[in-house]
């Protein structure tokens, strides 16, 4: 068999970065609008719930993209090690 290119090897690695920043970045993103959205509104009664909701929302869709990255992050690296696996020992 052939060996694998390094880049591929390292590849895991920078989705496990990418997810960190994405998840940031997305988290982020999404309170910024709330909070654009939401700047004139009441702080009381039925806007400071739906702000309340939509921050929750923003903090929910982060974590699940910085988890699909992660996880996509670690399927490549259970591929590698199966890969490797099946190679053998070098001779």
């Amino acid at each position: 068999m052939t060996e694998l290119p390094i880049l591929l090897r390292r590849l895991p690695y920078a989705f496990y970065t990418f997810a960190v920043l994405a998840g940031l970045w997305r988290i982020y993103n999404e309170i910024s609008l709330v909070e654009a959205t939401y700047a004139y509104a009441d702080s009381v009664g039925p806007f400071e719930k739906a702000r309340f909701v939509a921050r929750s929302t923003a903090v929910y869709w982060g974590i699940t993209e910085a988890a699909y990255l992660v996880s996509s992050g670690a399927f490549i690296h259970l591929l590698i090690a199966i890969f490797d696996k099946m190679k053998g020992p070098e001779a």
